[in-house]
């Protein structure tokens, strides 16, 4: 990402720069020309703090050190425009001359960067230490920042203080980089705790009448706000159910949405178990209602045309006590 404002100040700090090459070093070299044609390069990789006359041209021989302005700021970019190359290649007397006005050279400053997974880490870590345990995320107010560091400094973060208030699972941290003994960057975060929650859901869609085994299901964690209290928790509580329309995969399951699969259909023929003390006679009949297992159906006799109420136990089989 280019920094215009920088690249502005750059500019202008490398054209007061150029008034005293002009007087000083055009005036030592007293106008002998480089032997060896100048290349502008595309882009340039600088990892100190200023750039030098090699860093914008190849095929430099002489001056090839010199210092032509501050470097951009870790991790940032400077764009050199034709204008301000051809007053440096006339200052120092290089042979080199922009082919056209859109000439232009970028200059990037190499940096260590933290990323806001080490950030994570460390405020984790810490609120470890204030006392927050189980599983949880965190979400800053400010987003997910980084921190840009010289190419020389390590790639690393440390808490300076923190507030936690666990009442409210928010906190306000300091941190620094790349330590606390070396706090080169400094910044102010606040966030909150988010706890998390695990929950069956599907692996795929599922319809009515689709028992849900347990292959059909794998627990994930969701943040526990986002959660309804009808929400089903465990896997036991949706193993061997069916949905009542479409379940769909992925999503958390609600109470309402499931239901224990009807092994019995109205209208059906159906077996009739009649519990006589040991005895347990059968007949055919027919069920009045659809049920599930454990349900109370009303069915009738078709051999003697009573109707009764029996509980279903198996498919298509009613118990009449």
């Amino acid at each position: 990402m280019i920094n215009r404002s920088n690249n502005t100040t750059m500019t202008r700090r490398i054209t007061l720069i150029l008034l005293s090459i002009v007087v000083s070093v055009v005036a030592a070299t007293a106008g002998a020309s480089i032997a060896m044609a100048t290349t502008l390069k595309n882009v340039s990789v600088v990892t100190g703090d200023h750039i030098l006359l090699k860093d914008l041209f190849d095929g430099v021989t002489r001056n090839a050190d010199y210092v032509i302005g501050n470097a951009p700021n870790p991790g940032e970019d400077m764009v050199l425009n034709a204008r301000t190359l051809y007053r440096i290649a006339i200052a120092l007397d290089l042979q080199w001359r922009p082919k056209t006005a859109a000439d232009s050279i970028t200059v990037r400053r190499e940096a260590t960067i933290v990323p806001y997974s080490s950030i994570e880490r460390a405020l984790k870590e810490e609120l470890g230490q204030n006392g927050l345990s189980g599983r949880y995320d965190i979400a800053l107010n400010s987003g997910k920042p980084s921190l840009v560091l010289s190419r020389d400094l390590p790639q690393s973060v440390e808490i300076s203080s923190m507030e936690f208030d666990p009442a409210r699972d928010s906190f306000n941290a300091v941190l620094v980089a790349p330590s606390r003994d070396n706090p080169i960057k400094k910044i102010s975060v606040s966030g909150k705790v988010e706890r998390l929650v695990s929950v069956p859901v599907l692996r795929s869609p599922m319809r009515n009448g689709m028992i849900i085994g347990k292959n059909d299901i794998e627990m994930i964690s969701l943040p526990a706000h986002e959660l309804q209290h009808s929400t089903l928790f465990n896997a036991e509580d949706v193993i061997g159910l069916t949905p009542r329309r479409i379940a769909h995969a992925g999503k958390p399951m609600m109470e309402g949405e499931l239901e224990r699969p009807q092994i019995v259909d109205r209208g059906e023929t159906i077996t009739i178990f009649f519990r006589e003390g040991p005895l347990m006679l059968s007949a055919k009949g027919k069920a009045l209602q659809s049920g599930a297992k454990g349900d109370l159906i009303r069915v009738t006799n078709l051999g003697s045309s009573r109707s009764v109420d029996g509980v279903v136990s198996g498919e298509n089989e009613v118990i009449v006590q």
